[in-house]
């Protein structure tokens, strides 16, 4: 029985491993899944302010010696702008990731539920 003791303790100990394992690979998922999104959050809306009023407001795609000296200008402010928002939004990001890691996280899946019509 000693030996059937033991046996029983180290399926446990895999199945607990197992777990554990299961739950960090779930938790590195969500993460990435999360990173993504958020990171989408704050790029995407730059490059569609720089599509819509780059080439206007700072000559964008255009060499230095084409430039107005107002688009020079706002060059200069928008690559701060543009720095300063990168920047704040990967600091929020860095914060947020880091705060998952204080959960347990376990992925259940996608559930579908088939309905019998009567």
């Amino acid at each position: 029985m000693d030996q059937l003791d033991r046996l029983a303790d180290l399926r446990k100990q895999q199945l607990n491993e197992s777990k554990i394992n299961r739950n960090e690979k779930n938790k590195d998922r969500f993460k990435n899944i999360c990173k993504k999104k958020f990171q989408t959050s704050f790029i995407f809306p730059i490059a569609e302010f720089e599509k819509a009023f780059g080439k206007e407001l700072w000559g964008m795609g255009l060499k230095d010696e084409e430039l107005t000296n107002e688009q020079k200008l706002n060059k200069v402010k928008w690559n701060q702008l543009r720095k300063n928002i990168l920047d704040k939004g990967n600091g929020q990001l860095r914060a947020f990731l880091n705060e998952i890691e204080l959960y347990c996280i376990s992925y259940t899946g996608y559930k579908t539920n088939f309905l019998g019509v009567k």
